[in-house]
């Protein structure tokens, strides 16, 4: 089950950001679907999951577009609130065509309607069929919280991903089994300062002594970081060509998910990921996730290479 936002997103390209106060002209534009929820709901869901979201859209055509384009997904969408009172979520982003990278500034909307209710509801009635919950910080905090503890109190597998980073009661943390932050997250939520592996390493250890059994920072072409008891592993990249990163680490999130809830260890789940998020920054768009298929291939041929 995934926990979290739905939005449309609105991408213009460019060949380089604008200054402040600065007009560029774009090279062009697309909508694409998305929101950190959506995003690794549609992920799960390609790879062989089933897949139920939990989020909210408003009474307006991007939401029931947003909320076809997870059912043509193969996402189960009975748990999806529509407030008609306000916009479903929307986010604008500018991608750099030289470099893949983006700016992206978000319109919540509907996100802030998402109430515990909804998902303790939606948690109680598919309990039997979840094993894996997975969330992120797209939506009310108090809203994050109910659903970890109530994702606990059932015996599920809790997954944090804290972006976009926000202070976090440290409470909370007993309730997450695996974490997952990038490094600026990491950052935010420590306090400490986060250059180096060993910064990672550090860090995450605060987290861990907060209560969270495992901490799993994405670092871009670098790989990811697991640090557990007893385990601290930079678990390395694919190399790929980049083409778009926005998602990317979405697409971890699914792949990481999708593992941990098939009981592959830890690593071995942090290398799945790594493939899922390779591919999906060959392609254009925050849900162009690939296949269980295409992920499986990219690691045999990996494995074979090596």
């Amino acid at each position: 089950m995934v926990v979290g936002s739905i939005h449309a997103d609105f991408y213009i390209s460019v060949d380089r950001f604008p200054q402040v106060g600065e007009t560029v002209i774009g090279l062009g534009f697309s909508v694409f679907p998305g929101g950190k929820g959506a995003n690794q709901a549609v992920g799960c869901a390609r790879l062989g999951a089933e897949t139920f979201m939990v989020g909210a859209v408003g009474g307006d055509d991007i939401g029931r577009a947003m909320v076809e384009n997870l059912k043509r997904n193969g996402v189960v969408v009975k748990h999806i609130f529509v407030d008609r009172s306000v916009h479903t979520g929307v986010a604008f982003i500018l991608l750099n065509t030289e470099t893949g990278d983006n700016m992206i500034v978000v319109a919540p909307g509907a996100d802030n309607s998402l109430k515990p209710h909804h998902v303790e509801k939606a948690l109680e009635e598919e309990a039997q069929r979840v094993r894996t919950l997975l969330v992120q910080l797209e939506i009310p905090l108090e809203t994050v919280y109910a659903a970890l503890r109530k994702g606990k109190e059932l015996g599920l597998t809790t997954i944090l991903n804290p972006a976009p980073a926000k202070p976090l009661d440290e409470s909370v943390y007993r309730y997450v089994d695996v974490i997952v932050p990038n490094r600026i997250e990491l950052e935010q939520l420590t306090g400490a300062t986060v250059k180096s592996l060993d910064d990672v390493f550090r860090a995450s250890e605060i987290l861990v002594k907060h209560g969270v059994k495992a901490v799993v920072t994405t670092m871009g072409s670098l790989g990811a970081a697991l640090v557990a008891q007893d385990v601290k592993k930079l678990v390395k990249a694919f190399r790929v060509r980049v083409v778009d990163t926005v998602g990317a680490g979405d697409a971890f999130c699914a792949g990481l998910a999708v593992a941990i809830g098939e009981n592959m260890e830890l690593e071995e789940a942090v290398r799945f990921a790594n493939a899922v998020a390779a591919l999906k920054i060959t392609r254009q768009g925050a849900q162009s996730v690939p296949t269980r298929a295409e992920v499986e291939s990219l690691l045999e041929k990996e494995s074979t290479s090596t």
